[in-house]
């Protein structure tokens, strides 16, 4: 939330660019409901002078710096091995519903 006063932008704002529904985003801003893997990856790749640190750990600046491009891709290749594994787990579940 604090990046998005600073930046001017509002949740509608946020949802149209990432493409992510406003309820999931309000609930993860203001509700009881932590950040996803998915709305991170979606913010950090809409926005990239957004620190990823700073948004995943609360360290460093709220403005990216170099290293973020290396925290970026680790994002990114796990949100694609939860993706993965998502995937095989519904099918074990699919399988075992046949069996």
């Amino acid at each position: 939330m604090e990046y998005l006063k600073f930046k001017r932008i509002s949740v509608n704002a946020l949802c149209k660019e990432t493409g992510l529904k406003q309820s999931t985003i309000h609930g993860q801003l203001v509700g009881p409901v932590m950040l996803s893997m998915d709305t991170v990856l979606a913010v950090i790749n809409v926005f990239p002078d957004l620190s990823a640190e700073w948004l995943l750990r609360g360290n460093g600046q709220m403005e990216g710096i170099a290293q973020d491009a290396d925290l970026k891709a680790v994002c990114i290749e796990q949100a694609k091995e939860i993706l993965r594994l998502k995937l095989r787990i519904a099918e074990l579940e699919g399988e075992k519903k046949l069996a």
